[in-house]
């Protein structure tokens, strides 16, 4: 068989299955609207695109549409008024719609693992949203306003590119949670440590040379996670940190640590 057949034939197998998994996706859909369904779940289906019948499931809460080969949502999904929960993990997703900042009840929305470069400014509108993951992206930066995300309590940012962070990212009310581990970072800007109830926060996998004194302004904090940089030491001032229980510093070239942090017996100092 030559070459060209062989791609004909691939080819053909590939629309068939696309066309297979299309119908399919239509069918559910077809069902859920029967049904009035307040969730539905479209993953592990091959879909390449979204059946545009979806877009009228008025009373849809929950959605989930990952590990697909999805490559864009339309700009529709925002007719779905009532989503709190949106999943697109494991896609081939490489934008998002500018206007998905409309989806005002969305709580939690999940893009793990796609090929998005850019989150759109609306996203920051999302004033309902406490959980965030964009993990495993191509982002090399954040919204400016990314900090106007009030509600938010998890935001999930490892494995991406990113080299800074805005001014804004202090500005968060409700944060418990942020990873930014396995990024492109250089520095860490002070302006993290106005976040006022951070309890997790891990930079590990960076290029991190140093980590702020303002850090000691950490009042809830528990766990500081900075495996795999380039620290050589750490600010004596981190003791003032009630809170802090752990911070990981294992591959790093750690010279000396402050023995007002060696002394703390409620500290724990991993190097290994």
């Amino acid at each position: 068989m030559d070459k060209r057949k062989q791609l004909e034939e691939d080819v053909d197998v590939y629309l068939g299955r696309a066309k297979k998994a299309f119908e399919s996706a239509q069918k559910k859909i077809k069902e859920a609207a029967l049904h009035g369904a307040s969730e539905l779940d479209l993953s592990y289906m091959e879909l390449c695109e979204l059946p545009h019948e979806l877009f009228s499931l008025k009373n849809l809460k929950k959605l989930v549409l990952d590990d697909n080969k999805i490559t864009c949502i339309p700009e529709e999904i925002t007719n779905l008024k009532n989503l709190s929960h949106l999943s697109v993990k494991g896609n081939s997703l490489m934008s998002l719609p500018k206007n998905l900042g409309k989806l005002r009840k969305l709580e939690r929305l999940y893009l793990g693992y796609n090929t998005i470069s850019e989150l759109p400014d609306s996203i920051c509108n999302l004033q309902n949203l406490k959980k965030l993951n964009v993990a495993g992206n191509l982002l090399t930066g954040l919204p400016q306003n990314i900090g106007k995300l009030k509600s938010l309590e998890k935001l999930s940012l490892h494995d991406n590119m990113i080299k800074s962070l805005p001014k804004s990212i202090g500005d968060f009310k409700n944060l418990r949670k942020l990873f930014l581990d396995n990024n492109s970072l250089t520095s860490v800007s002070a302006a993290l440590a106005r976040i006022r109830y951070l309890e997790e926060l891990v930079l590990s996998g960076n290029e991190l040379k140093s980590i702020p004194r303002e850090f000691s302004s950490f009042k809830k904090l528990h766990e500081l996670i900075l495996d795999e940089n380039q620290l050589k030491t750490l600010p004596a001032s981190l003791s003032n940190c009630a809170s802090l229980r752990l911070v990981c510093l294992f591959g790093n070239p750690v010279k000396t640590i402050p023995k007002e942090l060696t002394s703390k017996a409620s500290l724990t100092i991993d190097r290994d």
